[in-house]
């Protein structure tokens, strides 16, 4: 469980932490035919022209596949289903989060998820191979506890303690989001987040409403 530990001081709280492109081309070209018939040439009338044979651009042989999942985040012991499809392609090899042969098209669900999970799948063709991948986050729990401050900076008691802020966010104190908590008695929080680095920061709260400054920070990761 994480700590967090106020300094003696409503205005200073000290915080501890436990805790593939594919690319195709087309051309359009033309060519200019002329009948001839003993030696005289027949050409179109002066300011008329013949418009070129109508082309359809070659298909493209590069392979290419498209790999997505139903969701992107999930609690901790859940699954995931995969879904792909390839494109001139003659297999598919599944690794990462997964393994084995594939089919060119299809589903699976995976999983559970314990942490966040990378998957890919290369497929192969007789243009070449093509690589999808994609990443899904697992939602982790992130204990935190603190001591109540008991003293205004000033020396006299805190008699009037409210309640408490808890910032965090993915940059050092850039924080994004927050958890409001409305009683001094409390001493311990939860909070759940996906796959990722977390930086937090804690303040207390009068029954004015006046806001301490910020703890100390510590960072987090959650696999």
């Amino acid at each position: 469980m994480d700590r967090f530990s106020p300094s003696r001081g409503f205005t200073q709280m000290v915080l501890v932490a436990l805790l593939g492109v594919v690319a195709g081309c087309s051309g359009n070209n033309s060519a200019v035919t002329q009948e001839t018939d003993q030696g005289t040439v027949e050409r179109d009338p002066p300011g008329s022209s013949s418009p070129p044979p109508s082309q359809s651009p070659a298909p493209s042989s590069d392979p290419s596949v498209a790999l997505s999942s139903n969701e992107d985040t999930v609690a901790s012991g859940e699954t995931v289903q995969l879904s792909w499809s390839g494109q001139n392609v003659d297999s598919c090899t599944a690794s990462g989060g997964w393994s084995g042969t594939r089919g060119v098209q299809g589903s699976a669900t995976v999983g559970p998820l314990n942490q966040g999970t990378t998957f890919s799948l290369t497929c192969s063709g007789s243009g070449g191979n093509a690589v999808a991948m994609l990443s899904v986050s697992v939602l982790g729990v992130i204990s935190l506890s603190w001591e109540p401050p008991t003293e205004n900076v000033d020396g006299s008691p805190l008699n009037d303690l409210a309640g408490y802020r808890i910032y965090y966010g993915t940059g050092s104190r850039d924080y994004s989001d927050q958890v409001a908590i409305n009683s001094g008695g409390v001493t311990s929080q939860d909070v759940v987040l996906a796959t990722g680095s977390y930086y937090f920061a804690m303040t207390a709260m009068d029954v004015d409403g006046n806001e301490s400054g910020y703890s100390n920070e510590v960072v987090k990761i959650v696999n």
